[in-house]
């Protein structure tokens, strides 16, 4: 049908675009007190962050095939990682294997309900499959989103509406702007020039108690560079901050998948635990805490004295 082409199309404008490079190296301290974006011992978020980047590098260059590839390896550490599983959606959405990609697109969604980028790439395959009844629910609960945020809504929920919008608008005969014009890589990238300078940023917002603006910084990050620990730990952080357990438990636990030795995922979902009564949870967590620091560390320190006053509170 004239519309499926239309819809192919436009997915595939999609992918036309220039990303950035991620940053390198340089030491980190997981504990919380900021730093650079890979730890000194330990180089598994690097390498995790060099595969995921190159599965950037060949969907930018119209390789989908191996870009899918690239987004299955990291997926296999980090299942639930809402950026790769939206860039495995893509890819395979511009291999024109929509049915796969919307398996995707939900994972996406499931493991962060504000990934809008998802809802709408979920929408645009909805409709190339010929189900506008499905494609008009990602539609309205999008729009359900910016109707609450009203004029503070974040740039990628106001594009995600744009784009789907628009491919209703192909579909249904009206003008309509593409919302990919001037800006070619539409809900896929954004260019992150300084993305030590966004982290460090990103910890500034944290110590101000700003989480929400902390969050919107980390995710800017989380496209760019992929699942890497520290970034991952931090949105758990900012998440349990905002109440938002379940969410910062996933992220904990993709940042651990990744590191399991990772002294701030650790604290930060010790201390989590500690404060949902889970305190059998908590002291695992201090045990792994032991095993990454055989010579002591504040990590370590700081759980144990908040698992003992919580004892103490207790009776």
């Amino acid at each position: 049908m004239e519309h499926k082409f239309i819809l192919v199309m436009v997915l595939c404008s999609v992918l036309m675009a220039q990303t950035a490079g991620a940053a390198g190296g340089g030491g980190a301290n997981p504990g919380g007190q900021g730093g650079n974006l890979v730890p000194e011992k330990n180089r598994s978020g690097l390498r995790l962050t060099k595969i995921f980047e190159a599965g950037v590098g060949f969907l930018v260059a119209g390789d989908c095939k191996r870009a899918e590839k690239k987004f299955k390896r990291v997926l296999k550490t980090v299942p639930r990682n809402s950026e790769a599983n939206y860039l495995r959606g893509v890819s395979l959405q511009c291999q024109d294997k929509h049915k796969q990609a919307v398996r995707y697109f939900k994972r996406s969604k499931r493991d962060d309900a504000g990934y809008h980028r998802a809802y709408a790439e979920l929408g645009l395959s909805y409709l190339v499959l010929e189900r506008p009844d499905l494609a008009r629910e990602q539609l309205e609960a999008l729009e359900r989103r910016k109707s609450i945020c009203g004029s503070g809504c974040p740039v990628d929920l106001k594009k995600a509406v744009a784009k789907l919008r628009s491919a209703f608008d192909r579909i249904e005969g009206r003008p309509a702007q593409d919302p990919a014009k001037n800006d070619q890589h539409g809900l896929l990238f954004e260019s992150v020039r300084e993305p030590q300078a966004i982290y460090l940023a990103s910890i500034s917002l944290i110590n101000r108690e700003l989480f929400e603006a902390a969050i919107r910084e980390l995710h800017r990050l989380a496209q760019s560079l992929g699942p890497h620990p520290d970034v991952l730990n931090y949105l758990g952080y900012a998440n349990r901050r905002l109440g938002h357990f379940d969410l910062a438990q996933n992220y904990y636990e993709q940042a651990l998948a990744i590191d399991p030795l990772h002294r701030g995922a650790n604290e930060y979902l010790g201390e989590m635990w500690v404060e949902l009564g889970r305190g059998e949870d908590a002291r695992e967590r201090m045990a792994v805490l032991d095993e990454a620091c055989p010579f002591g560390c504040v990590e370590y320190e700081d759980l144990r004295r908040l698992i003992e006053l919580r004892v103490v509170a207790a009776h």
